[in-house]
């Protein structure tokens, strides 16, 4: 693991997000340092990865999503590839200020709700969703116990999980981030197995880019 958690409260969390959302453009949810063309190109990469990993999950099911669960939705920016690959999508953000610009953005897709929500505390839902989706999030987890409530919870709330992750940085990690490896997210997520694994790149950076099933959903 690389990064520090050391004097960084929920509350200084919490008003860095809030602060991140008033950045123009994708630099809301990405590196404000990046020209915004590199930007626009992962977010268009990482947008084809999300469907092809989700069309996978149709063919395990041998049906479309029926429902998708989007964690850390920011502005909205994989949301419409999400909704154009389940029936329904629900998707969550912690912060009120990236909700409202997702919103906005996706206002045009009737099958999508948005609610503002942190992982680590959501309620398991009577019945998993079908597919959820996880870009870039976890590495924002920094309190060990949260990330671990996080990971349980999404291993009991879903049969599959697109998670995306940085493995390696060419910049030094700020103390909003920490990079973990694909196995210890595993490791606090009873039952995961790869289905699919694939690297994106970002500007020389790496990260994972793994389909998860849970519940032996992997083998069928």
């Amino acid at each position: 693991m690389t990064g520090t958690t050391e004097q960084v409260t929920d509350e200084d969390v919490a008003l860095e997000w809030r602060r991140r959302a008033e950045r123009p453009g994708l630099a809301r949810v990405m590196r404000a340092s990046q020209p915004d063309t590199l930007n626009t190109g992962v977010t268009e990469q990482t947008r084809q990865v999300v469907g092809d990993q989700l069309a996978l999950v149709a063919e395990h099911l041998g049906h479309r999503p029926r429902s998708a669960l989007e964690i850390g939705c920011g502005i909205g920016r994989l949301t419409p590839t999400i909704a154009a690959h389940a029936d329904r999508v629900h998707a969550v953000d912690m912060t009120p200020a990236m909700l409202d610009q997702a919103r906005a953005a996706c206002g045009g897709l009737a099958t999508v709700d948005f609610s503002c929500e942190r992982i680590d505390r959501m309620a398991v839902p009577r019945q998993r969703y079908d597919t959820a989706v996880c870009v870039w999030v976890l590495m924002h987890v920094l309190d060990e116990e949260q990330l671990t409530a996080a990971c349980h919870t999404i291993a009991a709330s879903t049969r599959y999980l697109t998670l995306i992750e940085y493995e390696g940085a060419n910049v030094p990690v700020s103390r909003w981030s920490r990079l973990r490896t694909l196995d210890e997210y595993l490791a606090l997520m009873p039952g995961g197995e790869v289905v699919d694994r694939r690297v994106v790149d970002y500007g020389g950076d790496t990260s994972f880019a793994a389909l998860i099933g849970f519940g032996g959903e992997a083998g069928r």
